[in-house]
């Protein structure tokens, strides 16, 4: 484990940067990790602008972590931040493809923008998700909808990815990344919303 005030990185997250460059994406690894960098400080900069403290940014095997404090956010103001980062990657997809032509990294954005869309509990979908039905129902019951949604998601998700991988010797990444969504799918049941963790962006 290697950290630096609040940034602390696994050494999954070197292992999984290592395995891409063996794998020959070296030359795409930087516009990946460019992507990722707008996505987490697209969330960091609507915490800001919330008033929740974050704690710790930690970096993953499969993706990043922001913990913070958002006990006293109103459910909205959360949705807004979780979704976030997802948005910035959009709007600079769209930015890239129309504007400067940079279609590979229009193209990251979007693809990292889209996959933290879907609805499973660890990517930013899926906790604005839960977050909506826990405002409209309650948290209990938004839990075990969204644990169940974002397991029958994620084992298609894994499902295509390996297919994928099978028959055209493609989709390895993916195959690594769905594989991630579904590792945290039996968390411990949610006791509150205080140190919230927002979801890894992939």
């Amino acid at each position: 484990m290697w950290s630096w005030r609040k940034l602390e990185a696994g050494w999954g997250f070197f292992a999984m940067a290592a395995l891409a460059v063996l794998a020959g994406a070296g030359t795409v690894l930087p516009l990946v990790f460019l992507s990722a960098l707008c996505h987490e400080l697209g969330h960091l900069a609507a915490l800001r602008l919330a008033g929740a403290k974050v704690e710790r940014i930690r970096l993953t095997a499969f993706g990043a972590e922001i913990r913070a404090d958002t006990r006293y956010l109103p459910y909205g103001r959360e949705i807004l931040c979780t979704l976030a980062g997802p948005a910035v990657n959009l709007a600079l997809a769209l930015i890239f493809a129309r504007i400067s032509g940079e279609y590979v990294l229009a193209g990251a954005n979007l693809l990292l923008g889209v996959f933290n869309l879907l609805p499973i509990p660890s990517l930013d979908g899926g906790r604005a998700l839960y977050l909506a039905v826990s405002w409209l129902t309650d948290p209990m019951l938004a839990d075990r909808f969204c644990r169940r949604l974002g397991l029958v998601c994620a084992v298609l998700l894994t499902g295509l990815a390996l297919a994928l991988t099978v028959r055209y010797r493609a989709g390895l990444f993916l195959l690594l990344a769905a594989a991630g969504t579904l590792l945290p799918q039996v968390p411990p049941p949610r006791k509150g919303r205080r140190d919230e963790t927002f979801p890894q962006s992939h």
